[in-house]
């Protein structure tokens, strides 16, 4: 008779008490081997530890008839154990294109919210329901090989834990899937079959039906080492996981402690970070990317998946969902004064020349004014008199052109060569009289406007609080 791991695994991994705690179990049914023997297993264990127990089913309308066939066996099986079922219809192939996903992860997630909810049903707002699923240990094989050929860290190498959030169990996770059908067969026990597991239309049957056969003339029983060294890798990740948290302050890490961190546990960092704003996890460019630029100078704004992205500040790393950046008040000279200044800079007027020139260079050299933007402060020397009205600093506004050098360009494509960071740019003070935009710190002058001798010179000094650097994304 085919013995399963079933009981010890409750006990090893403290199943049993996290079930007797929470006095209520949700069980993910759909009528496969695996959930079958887990009805049948669990019906007996609930009712000898005063355990209230209720199953899940999800018809997924996918499969017509065969999927309304499998929920009529789920109902006739719990009836039999007097196991209350609660069953949900979803059009998943629908949901799946209004959403933009996959139908195996809306499948999932349509799942798994619908056990939350049930959990909520039989135990109360304040739920302390667990939920139980079937995944077995050839389950787990099969996640370990598909994250192996993917590429992935120890995390991905864990497999399939056998406890999720504290809630979410895996009681069969240490018995293969041939183990299972076996202990149904001596027991009489049935259950139905999902024809589409039998076609190699996706990774997971493709490993079943194609690789595993392969692996298993080598290594027969390949679940039993691969769970080892899952176990093995969850621990490593585990310590290093815990080595990250202790990094986090207030939702961030300084950036100095950041560079310096070994890359094992900076990325652990820039995963929790990313998790915590919401996001999905990075992949391995990204995690790249932002651990080299956290090392050099400059403001750096990395995207990352799911809708948020990496701010690399002067003092701090953060991840957070992109803001809008808000626009500066208009300032005007001389009637505001003769000093602005903003989270990016200070920009200062004095009347006269600037002492050694524009920027303490040649005064007529364009080229040193358009790499001086990269340097801690920059002036410039202009003719009042030429300006029309009068002197304003604004923030940059849709279709602005500015004329230098011969040649009107776009300021956003000036922006966008220059890589400054796109939260960062509605910072930058552009000076402008009636006639348009007089000069920007970093470009030269519009034409006509530098001091060339006639006329009233003044002064226009930007100090830059923040470094941009040509490599800023």
């Amino acid at each position: 008779m085919t013995k399963l791991m079933f009981p010890n695994t409750l006990v090893r991994f403290g199943m049993d008490g996290v079930m007797r705690r929470a006095g209520h179990v949700v069980l993910g049914y759909s009528g496969g081997a695996d959930s079958t023997c887990l009805l049948v297993l669990l019906a007996d264990w609930c009712r000898e530890n005063g355990v209230f127990l209720a199953a899940a089913h999800v018809n997924h309308g996918i499969r017509g008839d065969e999927a309304d066939r499998d929920e009529a066996f789920c109902r006739r099986m719990c009836e039999e154990r007097d196991v209350p079922l609660y069953v949900k219809r979803a059009d998943v192939p629908s949901l799946a294109k209004e959403r933009g996903l996959g139908i195996e992860e809306c499948a999932r997630g349509i799942r798994y919210a619908f056990f939350d909810e049930v959990a909520e049903e039989i135990a109360g707002e304040s739920s302390g329901a667990v939920i139980v699923t079937a995944h077995n240990a050839t389950d787990h094989l099969e996640t370990v090989l598909a994250n192996l050929f993917r590429g992935s860290g120890t995390h991905g190498l864990g497999g399939i834990p056998p406890i999720r959030g504290g809630r979410i169990l895996r009681p069969l996770i240490g018995d293969s899937s041939e183990a299972v059908r076996a202990w149904c067969r001596e027991h009489a026990v049935p259950y139905v079959e999902d024809r589409t597991n039998a076609v190699a239309d996706c990774t997971r049957n493709a490993l079943r039906l194609g690789v595993l056969p392969e692996i298993r003339k080598i290594f027969p029983y390949p679940e039993d080492a691969v769970l080892r060294m899952s176990a093995l890798a969850r621990r490593d990740d585990e310590a290093l996981e815990a080595l990250a948290k202790a990094e986090l302050l207030d939702g961030g890490i300084t950036r100095e402690r950041f560079a310096a961190l070994d890359d094992a546990v900076a990325s652990r960092v820039l995963r929790i970070l990313a998790a915590d704003a919401g996001g999905l996890v990075p992949e391995e460019g990204h995690i790249n990317t932002v651990l080299a630029l956290a090392k050099e100078e400059g403001i750096r704004r990395i995207s990352l998946p799911g809708g948020v992205e990496c701010r690399i500040g002067p003092s701090a790393v953060t991840v957070g969902v992109p803001k809008e950046p808000e626009e500066f008040p208009p300032f005007c000279y001389p009637s505001d004064g003769d000093r602005f200044e903003n989270e990016l800079c200070v920009v200062v007027f004095r009347p006269g020349v600037s002492q050694g020139g524009d920027s303490g260079e040649n005064p007529e050299s364009a080229g040193e004014d358009e790499e001086n933007i990269y340097k801690k402060s920059i002036s410039v020397s202009l003719n009042f008199d030429k300006m029309k009205d009068a002197l304003q600093i604004r923030a940059r506004k849709n279709g602005d052109l500015y004329r230098f050098s011969g040649m009107t360009r776009r300021v956003k494509t000036l922006f966008s060569d220059r890589r400054i960071p796109a939260d960062l740019r509605s910072s930058v003070p552009i000076l402008t009289d009636a006639d348009g935009i007089v000069w920007i710190p970093g470009f030269p002058p519009r034409d006509g406007m530098r001091w060339d001798g006639t006329g009233t010179p003044l002064t226009v000094t930007c100090n830059w609080k923040i470094i941009l650097t040509e490599d800023t994304p």
